[in-house]
């Protein structure tokens, strides 16, 4: 039997009240007194947890047009390749971390095999929330439009990951962003 490392990561939150001129201010002021020990979060504040493999391999950056050529060329070779699209903080109406606006993407999607019937890219969130989401109608780099979400930036594995066909750790959610 082999032996596997995984990162577990808990996340906590908790809201509170802080007396300012404006919402930088109140930002301010929120940081340094969870600095000085002020805002203690415990327990009750759990919110999730994330399992995720951890990889030895570092990450490349690519262009969104180098990641859909490298898609596409591992399907001619009958291979699948996952690759992560992290979108702007802006193409969100809520604000979100970098780890939920990445978006999990395998060439196993009619957008990069020749010969489909038709075009469409799904994709899920790292962080489970958005699960096989339909990415193309909404990226304004295929069908999304001027208002589409925007690529911040597009990375694979150094080792070329291959997709497995893992399935989610979560149920699909009920929210598209």
């Amino acid at each position: 039997m082999k032996e596997y490392e995984v990162v577990i990561t808990e996340t906590l939150r908790k809201t509170v009240m802080v007396e300012a001129e404006s919402l930088a201010d109140a930002r301010k002021k929120a940081d340094l007194g969870w600095i000085r020990g002020e805002y203690m979060l415990d327990a009750e504040d759990f919110v999730g947890v994330t399992f995720e493999p951890k990889h030895d391999s570092p990450q490349v950056y690519v262009t969104y047009q180098e990641l859909t050529r490298r898609f596409r060329e591992a399907e001619k070779q009958g291979k699948h390749l996952k690759g992560y699209i992290v979108f702007t903080a802006d193409s969100f109406q809520k604000p979100y971390t970098a780890f939920e606006r990445t978006y999990v993407v395998s060439s196993d999607n009619k957008a990069f095999q020749s010969g489909q019937g038709g075009y469409s890219i799904y994709g899920s969130s790292l962080d489970g929330e958005d699960v096989c989401v339909r990415l193309d109608r909404l990226m304004a780099d295929e069908y999304g439009g001027k208002d589409g979400f925007k690529i911040e930036r597009c990375y694979v594995l150094q080792d070329g990951e291959v997709d497995r066909g893992t399935p989610p750790l979560k149920p699909p959610a009920a929210k598209v962003r």
